[in-house]
């Protein structure tokens, strides 16, 4: 079972001002906007208002650590989110112990992270909770398993789709719970609701095969589309057999072949598909070559990074 850290997200922050203020969030509206030099200006101006906003220096601490509007740093990253961590804001104290687990600006220390999720999953943090429970899942004990199912259930109830897909995979193997192919196909079908990519991906693939949920090729093959637009080589390669043969969609060889191609270019090998290539006519080779060009180039596109305001 292979699950992914969940990211560090400003916009996953509960974000308010202090209890007091009347005013409207022009800061973390700046960021909102994408106005980071905005954001980091009108931060500082909350700061020199009250030194005790520590909501404000976890903002310059997610400013400086992705580097938006501003050089990139770590470290000051790191000694605002510390700042603000001190003052009790649980949103830093999960900052802190990733910038800690990872070595972002601080010395690395697995022991000291450990704590500081610790204590965001303690309060509730969803994202202090799913990287709880990976590191929890770790250690291969079974009294480690339980309490990470119950941190993934407070990170799934606070629509972390991470979450909920590793709530799936651990049903479906039996991993802390009984194996349970009904309960792992209703956690899939959260984290796919959720817009989860391998949550899309795997519940499609239990709705085509009846996997704990009733049989729906037509419902796995919209699903199989919507992942394989995203660039993922599974459900390219799904999808490239349904056009193959005509299952749920209009077969369609041209169509085959470009999904294939697609995803072979990300190294997902499929020898009866490759055969099928060798049977097309020019005509259908060239227009499946079109195809596959424009999907490997949408493939390869990254996020672009933001600009500076």
């Amino acid at each position: 079972m292979r699950l992914r850290v969940a990211a560090l997200a400003l916009l996953g922050f509960a974000w308010a001002l202090p209890a007091h203020a009347a005013e409207p969030d022009l800061a973390y509206g700046a960021y909102q906007a994408g106005h980071y030099r905005r954001a980091q200006s009108e931060a500082l101006k909350r700061l020199e208002a009250d030194p005790n906003d520590a909501a404000a220096m976890t903002l310059l601490g997610e400013i400086y650590r992705q580097g938006l509007g501003v050089r990139g740093d770590p470290a000051a990253a790191a000694d605002w989110y510390r700042l603000a961590a001190e003052k009790g804001d649980i949103n830093a104290v999960f900052a802190l112990g990733m910038a800690t687990l990872e070595g972002q600006g601080v010395p690395r220390d697995p022991a000291k992270a450990g704590t500081l999720l610790e204590k965001a999953a303690a309060a509730g943090h969803p994202a202090a909770n799913y990287n709880l429970a990976l590191a929890l899942l770790a250690t291969g004990k079974p009294q480690d398993d339980k309490r990470a199912l119950a941190s993934l259930e407070i990170a799934a109830g606070a629509g972390l789709g991470d979450a909920m897909h590793a709530l799936a995979v651990l049903h479906k193997i039996g991993r802390g719970v009984p194996d349970d192919a009904q309960k792992a196909a209703q956690w899939m079908a959260k984290a796919a609701a959720s817009g989860n990519l391998a949550g899309q991906v795997e519940y499609a693939i239990m709705l085509f095969n009846g996997d704990g949920v009733a049989r729906d090729e037509r419902a796995a093959s919209q699903l199989f589309i919507r992942a394989a637009n995203k660039g993922n080589a599974i459900a390219q390669n799904r999808l490239a057999k349904l056009y193959q043969f005509g299952r749920t969609v209009p077969p369609d060889l041209a169509e085959a072949a470009a999904w294939h191609l697609a995803a072979r270019s990300q190294g997902l090998a499929d020898a009866t598909l490759d055969e099928m290539l060798e049977r097309l006519s020019p005509e259908q080779l060239a227009r499946a070559a079109r195809l596959a060009a424009d999907r490997i180039e949408a493939t390869a596109l990254t996020t672009p990074s933001q600009p500076s305001k």
